[in-house]
Order: structure tokens, then sequence, then C-alpha cells
């Protein structure tokens, strides 16, 4: 295969005209909406002579996208993943049209420009590109445009349990065209904590105070929060340990007959959730503190696990390289703050992953979303570059 010659049908204004119909398919989630688009991505590569499917699973209402480029069959399957969904905005905040596809300078705006109409719109090119060039390479291209992510719904769940599965993923969340390996995990639990009501009047010998002990309960989340951050790791930020919602009390005299805390932990990798689930249970008692007639919980809400591809992975070296030949520039690894897909494929299914993809994940669930376009282009080019490097090897 000429790789140059594969990259170079990769086309620049495909992109940018398939970023600007996409970001016209509005695809808020919630409610998911992604029916339309997903007929869009499935009618235009089928019209491309592109192998495609929709997969109406897990919900028929709204289908996933999954499409192929096969080679020979003697070489390993790289998966590109980016899903379909965007959070609602609120258009009284934007200073540019919310469903349309804005241009300023290098700057591409509109609601999921960066988030991730734009990596859509590069797989799209991307199989275009490759299945145009006809060069029956060894691997297989797969690509997967899933339902539900920014909800944590599980689409590419249910892609790879469908079977949908290969040798190595990219999930092309918005990295700034860094390389991002890792990502923290979280899980939620919620404490609850009841006991006798009573009038305020009476005295503290009289009737515990279910608030007094919830103040207790958050004294210690945010000690453990201190204690937890201190850990260093690699890669990613240190864990974290926060109440994010607090609801108590009945009547403004009368003491609060319960209270309910839902406290957010943000874990590494070599943290479990059943060791975070102990560890609050313990916390709940001492603030509890053997007090009549008071009683509390702790109870599993939620969990995205934590996530790393070690760095010396194919993954990431034939990624770097790509980097550094396509780019002139040295690789940089980053640990995204926030979750992605990248967690079906490491951990439901043991596929090496990472997530790289264009613009600033800052610049993401805000009015005036924007990628820009150089950023954009540069990725796209880079992942493809990957991709046939992969899918060039034959299979040992």
């Amino acid at each position: 295969m000429d790789k140059q010659a594969v990259l170079d049908r990769l086309d620049a204004d495909l992109i940018l005209d398939l970023t600007a119909k996409l970001i016209a398919i509005p695809t808020v989630n919630p409610p998911g909406q992604e029916v339309a688009c997903a007929r869009f991505i499935h009618d235009t590569l089928t019209g491309w002579g592109v192998e495609c499917a929709l997969v109406h699973e897990p919900d028929p209402a709204r289908p996933q996208v999954v499409a192929f480029v096969r080679g020979r069959g003697e070489g390993p399957t790289f998966i590109l993943n980016a899903h379909m969904d965007t959070v609602p905005a609120d258009a009284a905040r934007w200073t540019r049209p919310v469903f349309e596809a804005t241009r300023e300078g290098d700057l591409l705006y509109g609601l999921g420009s960066c988030d991730m109409k734009g990596s859509l719109a590069s797989i799209m090119a991307m199989l275009k590109a490759l299945n145009d060039s006809a060069a029956q390479l060894p691997g297989t291209l797969m690509a997967q445009f899933p339902m539900g992510e920014e909800t944590d719904e599980p689409g590419t769940k249910t892609l790879l349990a469908l079977g949908y599965v290969g040798d190595m993923a990219i999930t092309m969340e918005p990295t700034g065209g860094r390389i991002g390996p890792g990502t923290r995990g979280a899980c939620w639990y919620k404490m609850e904590i009841e006991g006798p009501s009573a009038h305020c009047g009476l005295s503290a010998a009289d009737a515990p105070d279910v608030m007094h002990v919830a103040q207790r309960v958050m004294a210690e989340i945010e000690a453990l929060h201190d204690e937890v951050g201190g850990q260093v790791h690699h890669l990613l930020d240190s864990p974290a340990a926060r109440v994010t919602q607090c609801i108590a009390g009945e009547t403004h005299n009368s003491r609060a007959r319960r209270a309910e805390l839902l406290v957010d932990r943000r874990m590494l990798p070599h943290e479990s959730v059943e060791a975070v689930g102990e560890d609050l249970r313990a916390r709940l008692d001492r603030a509890i503190c053997g007090r009549a007639g008071v009683t509390g919980t702790v109870s599993f809400v939620d969990l995205n696990e934590a996530t790393e591809t070690p760095l010396d992975s194919d993954l990431v070296q034939t990624l770097s390289a790509n980097i550094r030949d396509l780019s002139g520039t040295e690789p940089e690894v980053w640990g995204p703050p926030y979750g992605s897909d990248m967690r079906n494929f490491v951990v439901d299914r043991g596929i090496p992953c990472v997530n790289f993809g264009a613009g600033d994940f800052r610049r993401c669930h805000q009015p005036d979303e924007c990628v820009p376009v150089s950023d954009l282009l540069a990725v796209a080019r880079i992942t493809f570059g990957t991709v046939l490097d992969v899918i060039s090897r034959p299979q040992p």
C-alpha cells in the first residue's frame, strides 16, 4: 500500500461540509434525538458504497450505526468511535446559531462542533477515503456511531456486547490533539440518615438531631477529599470526594426526620468501588456515633470505571509516531478529567483504547461551542495514518 496516496484521499472540504450538515441535525440528549443523525450517516455511507448497518439496540427508537471497510481478513480490526448525541443548549445564551455551523477565522461554531460532530464527520471521510482507494489491506476499519454517551447510556457497551469488537480503538473525544490513554473513574453513593422527628424547642438530651449527623457526614467527606487528594498518578488528576446533593428537613421549626446525601467519588484505576463503599459506611457510622434512635444506610447508585492503556502499548506508540510524522511535533500525553466510552472498550472487553480528538474540552457543554478547523483536520489525518499503519500489518 502507498500510505501517502491513501492519506491524500482524505478530503478536508468533505470533513467541513459533513460537520456542518451534522450540526444542523439536532441530537440533543436528553431526550435523545439521534435517529435523524443515524439515518443521515447510514444513508450517506451507503451511498458511497461503504458497508453500513443500523443497530436497533438498546433502544429501537434511537438506532446506532456501525460501518466497515473490510480488508482481506488477515490483519487486525481498528475501531473508531464517536457518539452522535449532544448536551442540550440554551439558545438565549448563545451569540451564534445553535444548529448552524458558523465559521469565524479558524473556529467553527455550533452545538456539537467539538463534542463531537467534527469527529463523526472525520470518521465518515476516512471510511470514504479508504473505501475509494480499494487498497484491500490485511485488516479492517470499523466505525461505531453510538447513542446516549452524554447521559451514560449503554450505546457503545451494547455494540461491543453484540460482537462489534476489534483489536484496538480510538474514541475521538476532544483532547486538543493530545493522547488520552486514561481517565479517572467515578462512583456515586447515596447516604440516608433517619431519626425521630422532634420540636426544635426540645433539648439535645430529649431527641437526637439528624441534621447534626448530616453535618458530621459532610465533614467526613471533606476530610476524605483531603486524604485521597494526596494520591499522585503519573497521568491522571488525584482522586476526589464531594457531597453533590443534600435533601433534608420537613418544616422550619422541627428537627429533620431524615437527610439524604449523594456523594461523588472520583477514582484512580487502582481503587475499587467496593472499598469506596466500605469507607463511606465507616464514616457514616462515626458520624452517627451511637446516637440512640438514629440509623443510616449507604447504597450504591452508579459507576463509571477508571481506565488506563499502557504508554508502551502498540496503539499509543503507533499514534505517537503518526503525530511526529504528520504534524512534525512531539506527542503530548494527557489525562482527560472527563469520562468517556473508552471505559467500555478497556473494562468491558479488554480492548486497548485511547481518547484522541480535536478541540478544547472546556469549550464543550458551553454556549458558543467551537472547534479549531486546523485542529480538526490535523487530528483526522493523524488518526487516519494510525489506522492505516495498524490495518496494513498481517495478524501475527
